[in-house]
């Protein structure tokens, strides 16, 4: 390979004095810059946007409450009849002085014939009608209920024995007692008025409860 020329070297090889021609025609070597040593500076990357966490708050469920214990069947039934309304009090019309109490039932309509005739019955055992009660009461009966009024001596007119709670246990014209309380059934007033057995059955229980010989 031949070896570079030196430009240094043209003098030795031409004496005369060299003449440099620019050709007009030669391309002009641009000449290059020495890259420089300023580092570029990289466009950052864009930073994708951060989600968005949307927070939801879960809702606090309340605790569920506590169920009581479900009452006993006997304590319900305390509870119930604790509750149950009372009894409306007992007002028997008359004076009421002298304890004897009469029953009858509440869609029995007394004629003033035998309520004339029930004066005399009381009045054959020396008593006032006007000093006795007389009570119109609806079926069941309840003695405890009628008990409130304490009665010496009930004298039921046309009400048969399982019409009372508790049941009595005689029939009619028998006399029994309840508790501290005689008492005597009969039929009713409609039927005493027109059947002389009857009255003379009733004429001799009344007799035996009270003591008239």
């Amino acid at each position: 390979m031949a070896e570079a020329i030196n430009p240094g070297n043209w003098k030795d090889i031409f004496s005369d004095t060299l003449y440099i021609i620019n050709d007009p025609n030669a391309i002009a070597a641009t000449p290059v810059q020495a890259a420089s040593t300023t580092s570029v500076e990289m466009p950052k990357a864009v930073e994708a946007p951060k989600e968005t966490v949307v927070t939801t708050a879960t809702p606090s469920i309340p605790k569920s409450p506590s169920i009581p214990a479900s009452p006993s069947l006997t304590a319900v039934k305390e509870e119930i009849s604790s509750k149950a309304p009372e009894a409306p009090a007992l007002k028997p019309t008359g004076k009421y002085s002298n304890g004897i109490l009469i029953l009858m039932h509440v869609s029995y309509s007394m004629t003033s014939a035998q309520q004339e005739m029930l004066g005399k019955i009381v009045k054959a055992v020396q008593l006032d009608y006007n000093d006795c009660g007389v009570l119109l009461v609806s079926t069941p009966v309840s003695l405890t209920h009628i008990e409130t009024l304490k009665p010496r001596i009930i004298l039921s007119f046309g009400l048969p024995t399982d019409a009372f709670t508790p049941r009595l246990s005689k029939d009619l014209y028998a006399i029994q007692k309840h508790n501290n309380t005689i008492i005597l059934l009969a039929d009713a007033l409609a039927k005493l008025e027109t059947t002389v057995a009857l009255k003379a059955s009733l004429w001799n229980a009344m007799k035996e409860m009270f003591g008239i010989k």
